[in-house]
């Protein structure tokens, strides 16, 4: 997550399609966009009007959305992200890692396979000989969207998650060691407790969320409370 997210009082974005009268389509697509409010403050509403987010279904023009805060910058009638010919016959599977994975970029999250751990498993060389090909991307558009690490200290986010929604999958042909990045198909636990710390509920404020992990007997606690004895008796009761 960067600077570019919309704030802890949570947030509500209106959503209008550009280039589709599909009722059932636009439907689809708002209730996977919704799935990061499992935990959050976050909803995506539809507009009739021009939404603040704008996708469009522009065929050949691939899988994007611009990140956070700055689809505010873009002029109204241009998209904020684009689903290429996403339809109805698409797999429920690719609007699982697609489309879920676009939201998360509205919502202010960037790629998590950026993270400096990630970028320093992948193969300079391979990478680029593997999306110059593949995507038809050129060595600095490989090296701007695989190879640059985002400065950690503009980020606030968990440990490196390789199985993330925001993370690519990178094959073990592509890695320094052979072993693949698995990238994540859907929102996994992580993304959730993060979404939720950075966009928390009213409940959410007054309480703690959980998720699992490796820490504290297998779960990961977020505290709303600083003090020692207060943060003690949670993890205490939490872990019985």
């Amino acid at each position: 997550m960067t600077t570019k997210y919309w704030g802890a009082q949570g947030v509500k974005l209106t959503v209008s399609f550009m280039d589709t009268t599909s009722a059932a389509l636009r439907t689809r697509i708002l209730s996977h966009m919704n799935a990061w409010n499992r935990d959050a403050n976050v909803s995506f509403v539809e507009t009739q009007q021009k939404g603040q987010v704008r996708i469009a279904f522009t065929k050949g023009d691939g899988y994007w959305s611009y990140v956070g805060t700055d689809i505010g910058l873009i002029p109204s009638n241009e998209p904020t992200m684009n689903l290429d010919s996403f339809t109805m016959n698409t797999p429920d599977s690719e609007f699982h890692r697609v489309v879920r994975h676009e939201a998360g970029h509205t919502l202010g999250f960037i790629h998590e396979h950026m993270r400096r751990a990630l970028v320093a498993k992948i193969d300079e060389e391979k990478a680029i000989s593997f999306f110059m090909a593949t995507q038809g991307w050129t060595k600095e558009e490989v090296r701007a969207q695989v190879l640059t690490p985002i400065e950690e200290s503009s980020l606030r986010a968990t440990t490196p998650d390789p199985n993330s929604i925001m993370c690519y999958q990178i094959s073990g042909e592509l890695t320094v060691d052979g072993e693949p990045i698995p990238g994540g198909v859907d929102i996994d636990e992580l993304d959730h407790a993060l979404c939720a710390k950075l966009y928390p509920t009213p409940s959410h404020e007054a309480t703690l969320t959980r998720t699992t992990t490796t820490q504290h007997g297998g779960t990961l606690l977020f505290l709303p409370e600083t003090d020692p004895a207060y943060i003690a008796a949670v993890i205490a009761a939490a872990t019985r």
